[in-house]
């Protein structure tokens, strides 16, 4: 009977699923009479999946439903009154999901048959609020516990695989290295594999945004729209399992700051776009806004009230400084505090949330002119392709998403300008960074390469000592106690030795 209430469970939350996806796209043309079908279609599998299992209070909620819909369907034409309440029967429907998961009683439906009763005798029933929680993203249909053990197993056997080849290479025996070589491949694929398993499509958090922003859009009374582009695009579940709440803090600054509510003077509708694009191995997702714009202006006054900065520092500022300091925990320009927005630390929460994954929070923005939030975030933070190389014997890992080209340096080129080194670069002029200083190492004599890095919008030379290997290493998150802005894990070297992983992000110049 287990493993049947459990197959019963995933179908009924595909459902609900399903049904505030469709009651949304009936909210926008309520003469869709194939989605008013497809509706009814719905309650009538759930009236009969539930008389299986036995659940009557399921099964009464449903009959009902399919009572009232009958005469809907065959007119093609839905109230908008009735609409509202069927979002209702769906929060029921979730609440009923989430109970039979935790193994609890199914909630009452005395409520929800009561109203039927009341629309069915010819009252205008508005809507009666029974919002139940949504599906928590871990849940969904794999069990995520087996795949992540799999997934550690398999990591563990990428550094075996470097162990292996090191040492074949060390040996030259030829069928050590043989050997060496078809692990190496088998390993390699298997890895592949399991990484695809642990990739979620994006519409995983974002089907959760449509139902709540229609909510807050109508309790705000504004006029907005919101469209999703970009659903499909997969990342790893790791990236996936905390990216609802600094997107849910991102839509929630748009429609309360960025969207004014309705009135007649307005010419152009409020509209929201959450859009993901994949570049590479990173994404980027961004919540823009066709509103009022972020006021600079008020941005560098409330910042000199607030005592974040000084006068003095405000006249040094650039628009980029002064779009950083949204997301100081002390900074807000809102006038007061309401139930979704206002207190001045959803911005500083999104951006250590994404600091946390090795991403970035971008902001662009004018006044009157609609403001953009873009995080830009890797698509795994687990196994990346690095640049190690060495510092007077000790190695370190550069991801080659910064990585832009090497080269030999020659000393009779080198300028130094203000205590700043500088290098011409085929017409260019590229600023330097001795990451001996910067990581405590003592330098070594002789011929340096240089590593070409690009991040934040800025080119840098990386002077190095020797450029030893480019390979798939596994990432390891540092202990809290010891991590520091100029790392962003450590790994497992072919050796058997750790590396630090550089981010050239917290190497301030």
């Amino acid at each position: 009977m287990k493993e049947y209430l459990e197959l019963f469970t995933k179908e009924l939350e595909e459902y609900v699923r399903q049904l505030n996806k469709h009651l949304l796209n009936l909210e926008l043309d309520r003469k869709e009479k194939r989605l008013i079908i497809e509706v009814f279609r719905i309650f009538h599998t759930i009236k009969g999946m539930s008389q299986t299992m036995g659940f009557d209070s399921l099964v009464g909620v449903s009959h009902s439903i399919e009572d009232l819909l009958t005469d809907v369907k065959t007119k093609g034409e839905i109230s908008s009154n009735l609409v509202d309440f069927l979002f209702t029967v769906t929060d029921f429907l979730a609440l009923s999901v989430n109970a039979l998961k935790n193994r609890e009683s199914l909630p009452q439906s005395a409520e929800i048959l009561d109203a039927l009763d009341k629309i069915k005798g010819g009252k205008d029933l508005r809507s009666i609020k029974a919002r139940g929680p949504l599906v928590e993203i871990s849940d969904i249909r794999v069990k995520m516990e087996k795949i992540d053990v799999l997934f550690n197993l398999a990591n563990e056997l990428m550094i075996v695989r470097s162990r292996f080849a090191k040492m074949s290479k060390e040996m030259d025996d030829t069928r050590l290295r043989v050997l060496s070589e078809t692990a190496s491949r088998l390993i390699s694929s298997l890895q592949d594999e399991v990484v695809r398993l642990r990739m979620l499509p994006l519409s995983t958090v974002f089907d959760f945004f449509p139902r709540w922003f229609r909510d807050e859009a109508k309790r705000q009374k504004k006029d907005v729209g919101l469209e999703i582009i970009g659903g499909e695009i997969e990342v790893d579940r790791s990236i996936i399992e905390v990216l609802k709440e600094p997107l849910l803090h991102l839509l929630r600054n748009a429609l309360d700051h960025g969207v004014e509510v309705y009135s007649p003077e307005r010419k152009e509708k409020g509209e929201i776009l959450l859009k993901a694009v994949r570049e590479k191995d990173r994404i980027r997702i961004s919540v823009s806004d066709n509103g009022k714009g972020i006021d600079l202006e008020e941005v560098r006054r409330q910042a000199i009230n607030r005592k974040i900065i000084t006068e003095k520092e405000a006249q040094c500022y650039t628009d980029d400084d002064f779009f950083r300091l949204l997301t100081h925990p002390d900074f807000s320009t809102k006038k007061g505090v309401s139930t979704i927005s206002g207190r001045g630390i959803g911005l500083n929460v999104v951006n250590s949330t994404v600091a946390r994954l090795g991403g970035r929070l971008l902001v662009s923005s004018k006044k009157a002119g609609g403001s953009c939030f873009t995080l830009e975030l890797p698509i795994s933070l687990a196994v990346v392709r690095a640049m190690i190389f060495n510092l007077n014997g000790q190695r370190f890992a550069l991801p080659l998403t910064y990585v832009r080209e090497t080269f030999f340096m020659s000393d009779e080129f080198l300028k130094t300008v203000y205590h700043r080194e500088l290098y011409p670069l085929r017409g260019e002029i590229l600023p330097l960074v001795r990451l001996s200083n910067r990581l405590n190492c003592v330098e070594k004599e002789g011929r340096k390469s240089v590593i070409v890095v690009e991040y934040d919008g800025k080119r840098r030379g990386f002077i190095t000592d020797e450029i030893l290997d480019e390979v798939d290493i596994v990432v390891k998150k540092l202990h809290p106690l010891i991590a520091v802005p100029m790392y962003s894990g450590c790994s497992i070297y072919a050796d058997g030795l750790p590396v630090l992983i550089i981010d050239p992000r917290g190497l301030n110049d």
